[in-house]
């Protein structure tokens, strides 16, 4: 199977139920997002400390999650395909909060805005949850397009999923910068002399 067909190169593609649609069509926008975060996720792994096995397969299977609602993004709601689309489940999103709470227990409170930094594990977590958020943006569109039906409920339940995983994201990085000794490093704000330091 050759990796290119040059059926895409005039600007469209195939989606899952089969139709040819713009590249830039809302639902490819929304699995292109879902496909850009799996990709941070592998990043994001192999910068895992080794002794963290069972953290990789947790995000591994975050990972099998995400192909399922790329597949669903990739789906037209009245299509005959829309049957054979697995759905994730609520019990997914209760996984992250349980996992999101394990986490916190070992975290200092948190008292202030913090800057996306430290160990590059942590700082691929940040990415990820910002791709995440795009994400949410890009189903929000879409669930305002179906207001009614499987269709919008899927899609309500898939929001709630990703709301819930960039949550998980950021207190992903903060546990990893915790795991690796590296200290948060909270927002201040510049000041009105900024620009003279810099300057200067």
């Amino acid at each position: 199977m050759k990796a290119y067909t040059g059926r895409g190169d005039h600007g469209k593609t195939q989606l899952y139920s089969g139709e040819r649609v713009p590249k830039n069509h809302p639902r490819v926008e929304a699995y292109g997002d879902i496909d850009e975060l799996n990709s941070f996720l592998g990043a994001l792994m192999s910068a895992l400390p080794e002794n963290k096995s069972d953290l990789k397969d947790h995000l591994e299977h975050i990972q099998s999650l995400l192909f399922v609602a790329g597949t669903w993004l990739a789906t037209t709601p009245d299509s005959p395909e829309m049957e054979t689309v697995d759905s994730i489940p609520e019990s997914e999103t209760k996984m992250l909060e349980q996992a999101i709470d394990v986490m916190d227990q070992d975290l200092p409170h948190l008292r202030e805005f913090l800057l996306p930094s430290g160990h590059t594990s942590a700082v691929f977590a940040h990415i990820a949850r910002t791709v995440c958020r795009r994400a949410e943006r890009h189903v929000v569109r879409l669930a305002a397009e179906s207001s009614e039906g499987k269709a919008h409920i899927e899609l309500m339940a898939l929001l709630t999923f990703l709301n819930r995983l960039s949550a998980y994201f950021f207190v992903l990085a903060r546990y990893l910068n915790w795991l690796h000794g590296v200290g948060e490093l909270p927002w201040k704000s510049p000041g009105p002399d900024f620009m003279f330091r810099m300057k200067a």
